[in-house]
């Protein structure tokens, strides 16, 4: 039996808002270079099994240039939303993150030429209200603006899988995209010059295990609904967020985050409002 698309992504997000967490545990001078390519490294390696038994070898993709497309968006866009997530309190940046499934709604429309609706465009507008109140920014600086850069390349990331994720089996898209991103982060690293970091390297392998899961999840709930009826859905990391946050850094959930929360689940269920209230109806029948 397979996953309904939903929960498909919510599994991504808690998986995400995880790995997140475990980033802001370490140093904020952890070198974010080398802690990417520690992430991608090992899960290139993780699925290098799944891709060898489904090939029978490990022949190039056709799609090199799509994958390398991919992997330069991958290392950059990482790298850069560690460094803020190092700096920013973990609510705050993933609020900052989550304009990414917004973006892809407005990619979607222009490139895809999917149709948003009158329902959807009112989820996106209550999803980001709910991202104001979650963040409260009262100035704009460098690690905000780092952030939202990240949200940029996780939206085109994402316009790209949708396109695409038809044409390649889910595992052959994830190795070679995370193969081809260590074209970017060897020299990344070197450049960065930071020594061997073994708390690095462990968060690297768990965030390798996530990052594996989250993308094979999200893979196949956009291979079942369009990324627009999805995007609202991915709000929900914003709760995680905040609870992991609360939980394990202290960090404070004010009456207004807690307003901005309610506001993301309302967003992530109005696109689906007619399809649960038939099915709803269908049951007290």
């Amino acid at each position: 039996m397979k996953a309904p698309p939903l929960l498909l992504i919510l599994a991504a997000q808690l998986m995400i808002a995880s790995g997140n967490l475990l980033v802001k545990l370490l140093e904020t001078s952890a070198p974010v270079f080398q802690l990417v390519l520690y992430r991608q490294l090992f899960a290139t390696l993780l699925v290098l099994p799944f891709v060898w038994r489904l090939q029978g070898n490990l022949k190039i993709s056709p799609f090199y240039k799509v994958h390398l497309s991919r992997a330069l968006l991958i290392g950059l866009g990482n790298a850069i939303f560690m460094l803020a997530v190092l700096h920013l309190p973990l609510a705050t940046v993933t609020a900052v993150i989550y304009t990414s499934p917004l973006m892809l709604l407005v990619l979607s429309a222009i490139f895809l030429k999917e149709r948003i609706g009158y329902r959807r465009t009112v989820a996106g507008i209550i999803g980001f209200t709910g991202i104001l109140l979650i963040s409260q920014p009262t100035e704009f600086n460098l690690y905000i603006g780092l952030a939202f850069f990240g949200a940029m390349t996780t939206a085109l990331n994402s316009l790209i899988l949708k396109t695409y994720s038809t044409h390649e089996h889910p595992f052959s898209t994830l190795f070679w995209s995370n193969a081809f991103a260590m074209v970017f982060l060897i020299p990344a690293t070197w450049y960065e010059g930071a020594e061997f970091s073994l708390p690095v390297a462990k968060v690297g392998l768990t965030l390798g295990l996530f990052y594996v899961g989250m993308t094979y999840c999200i893979i196949h709930a956009y291979r079942r609904a369009d990324a627009s009826q999805m995007a609202p859905v991915e709000y929900t990391g914003l709760i995680f967020a905040a609870i992991l946050g609360w939980c394990f850094l202290d960090e404070s959930i004010s009456l207004l985050v807690f307003i901005g929360i309610l506001l993301v689940i309302f967003s992530s269920i109005l696109p689906s409002y007619s399809e649960l209230k038939s099915r709803w109806k269908s049951r007290q029948r």
